[in-house]
């Protein structure tokens, strides 16, 4: 296979990547973040976590995926999982097209989370050591959701490998509850860890089979500056708003405690059907539609974006991130604003430009009461999509500082 070799000199070192020729573009690119665990970050151009997507181009990636992980299939039910926040929205993503390829199958999904449902049981919480935010809480999932057994198949899901470490302890995690599985399914948009994710998964789930999925891999190092002093994480901002408990029963929402096959399957019709009840707006013919989701809050926004792409509005889909990147090539547009969990620290939207677009629909669980200033002056008018579904019409002057 014909290999293709490039180096990025960045601030605090030399990243160098080898990945494979392949027709079409690549499916990521390259940026510095504020992270002295590591300075570099692979910025997919299809998650729609950094760059605003095409909701066509994203679910045909989804769908790779999934039909990958369907040839790796044990014949019996299927458990998948995610990680919060990148990971949300993929790991649903590939659920769905799984659940739709194989409706008769039991599956359910789960996604860790960092923000703990009222009345929620805490199961297990893993740490992801190179984050901006380590923890990952995992909460004991919804009837229908969980399913394990030696015929049961287990489904991994992130935005990329580098070592395998998380992949590896959410695994242990799973299996110190007392769950066996007969095959393991790790997948990535991007691998980087040259078959070390699978090796760091083998042991835990002794007589597992272990199988890799991703849409593009390769392999890097990293040569660091040593002359240079690692960027610092930002600190801390003051809360704005009043600490945020999410409620797992509210319409729209992050699924943190799971969802399952044996439930309807929600689409974008049902979504813009209920907005439109609860009074959106509807945009008018020729207009151009961003669809932001904020923080884990990602897979339920993106189906809306889809939604409206079928109907034949230009519409490109992308959430606001916990993650701090520094402006560059990649990023070259950059919001900063205070988080509207309470929370005290600082959320980013990166590559909005507000002037682009006629219409931005912005999904937040938390109410459209958290959202700052600093946030609204940017975008300017925006129709606000709340965990029940309700929706405020905000102009700057209307926020909150």
């Amino acid at each position: 296979m014909l290999r293709h070799t490039e180096t990025y000199d960045l601030e605090a070192g030399v990243l160098t990547l080898t990945t494979p020729v392949r027709d079409g573009p690549d499916l990521f690119r390259i940026a510095e973040r504020l992270n002295p665990k590591r300075a570099f970050l692979f910025v997919s151009t299809i998650l729609g976590r950094h760059i605003p997507v095409d909701p066509a181009k994203h679910r045909a990636v989804l769908q790779q995926l999934a039909d990958g992980v369907l040839t790796h299939l044990l014949p019996g039910p299927v458990f998948v999982m995610g990680f919060a926040e990148t990971a949300v929205g993929i790991g649903a993503g590939v659920f769905d097209c799984l659940r739709m390829a194989d409706p008769d199958r039991d599956m359910g999904y789960l996604t860790t989370t960092r923000f703990a449902p009222a009345g929620a049981r805490e199961w297990f919480r893993i740490e992801e050591s190179h984050s901006h935010a380590v923890d990952h809480l995992i909460f004991e999932p919804a009837p229908g959701v969980l399913h394990h057994g030696p015929d049961a198949t287990l489904v991994i899901v992130d935005d990329e490998a580098t070592t395998g470490a998380t992949f590896a302890k959410l695994a242990a995690g799973l299996k110190a509850q007392g769950l066996s599985f007969g095959r393991l399914v790790l997948v990535t948009l991007t691998d980087w860890s040259d078959g070390k994710a699978g090796d760091a998964v083998g042991g835990i789930f002794k007589d597992a089979d272990i199988f890799s999925v991703t849409a593009q891999n390769g392999t890097w190092s990293w040569s660091p500056d040593r002359t240079k002093t690692p960027r610092a994480l930002p600190g801390a901002c003051d809360p704005s708003v009043a600490a945020w408990v999410p409620d797992a029963a509210q319409e729209f929402a992050a699924p943190r405690l799971g969802l399952s096959s044996r439930e309807d399957r929600q689409s974008g019709e049902d979504i813009l059907s209920s907005l439109q009840q609860n009074g959106l707006e509807w945009p008018s013919t020729g207009d151009r539609i961003l669809v932001v989701g904020a923080g884990e809050h990602v897979w339920q926004p993106m189906l809306a974006a889809e939604a409206l792409r079928e109907r034949g509005f230009y519409t490109r889909f992308i959430t606001t991130t916990r993650s701090p990147i520094l402006p560059g090539d990649t990023i070259r547009h950059k919001l900063s604003f205070p988080d509207h969990y309470g929370q005290g620290f600082w959320m980013y939207m990166h590559n909005v430009v507000p002037s682009d677009w006629d219409r931005i629909l912005f999904f937040t669980e938390t109410g459209a009461d958290g959202l700052c200033d600093t946030l609204l002056s940017a975008l300017g008018q925006i129709d606000v999509i709340d965990g029940i579904g309700a929706i405020s019409v905000l102009k700057p002057m209307e926020g909150k500082p």
